[in-house]
């Protein structure tokens, strides 16, 4: 049940985190690699170097995300305590108004820790930033198993929802709102193995040590 819940949150912080990269990060998502490879194709096809370079950014950065959490230990602690620290970097990078160039490299920080998120939701068994095949593995097999797919699209929804609601009353709050549910995440699963049923969808893995 923890590692449900933790995983919850973990889709929370990848909706709050994507919602700031596309508002003020430069136009990218942070953990949607598909919606991004859409995005670069219009870009190059367009020849406009403004859409290519963010999401070549995000890309890169997300990519490298996986393979750098591929040597973490493998548990789940660890590994979000760095993503923790990560999303506490963007955070205050974006507190200090850095500026174009600043904002490209906060943003391929973001997208590396959510890279990282994605290996540890594999560990898991939950999707966490990609959602896309998971709600239709979980739409075209045995309904009565979806709803923790569902779950996870709402806490995706609901993370960029708040950080929405924030940027338009107090633009520090939205910065610093991903670190709330991952913050959380690692309180839920901290010192617990990865021993929740897959999700539908999610790719099966063994369970974490």
């Amino acid at each position: 049940m923890r590692e449900r819940a933790g995983a919850m949150l973990l889709a929370a912080t990848a909706g709050s985190v994507d919602l700031l990269a596309l508002t003020v990060l430069g136009g990218a998502f942070a953990s949607i690699i598909t919606g991004n490879l859409v995005t670069l194709g219009f870009g190059i096809g367009a020849a406009d170097a403004g859409r290519v370079v963010p999401v070549a950014i995000a890309v890169t950065a997300y990519a490298i995300g996986v393979l750098i959490w591929r040597f973490l230990p493998r548990t789940v602690t660890v590994p979000l305590l760095v993503e923790l620290a990560l999303l506490a970097v963007v955070a205050g990078g974006l507190l200090t108004d850095p500026g174009v160039w600043g904002r490209r490299i906060l943003l391929a920080v973001a997208a590396m820790a959510m890279g990282g998120q994605s290996v540890v939701g594999l560990r898991l068994r939950a999707s966490t930033t990609y959602m896309t095949g998971a709600l239709a593995t979980a739409l075209t097999g045995d309904l009565r198993k979806a709803g923790p797919v569902l779950l996870q699209l709402a806490s995706l929804v609901a993370g960029a929802a708040a950080a929405a609601a924030l940027m338009t009353v107090a633009h520090w709050a939205a910065y610093l709102l991903p670190l709330a549910p991952a913050g959380l995440a690692v309180a839920c699963l901290t010192g617990r193995t990865a021993t929740a049923r897959a999700t539908p969808g999610a790719e099966a893995r063994p369970s974490v040590r």
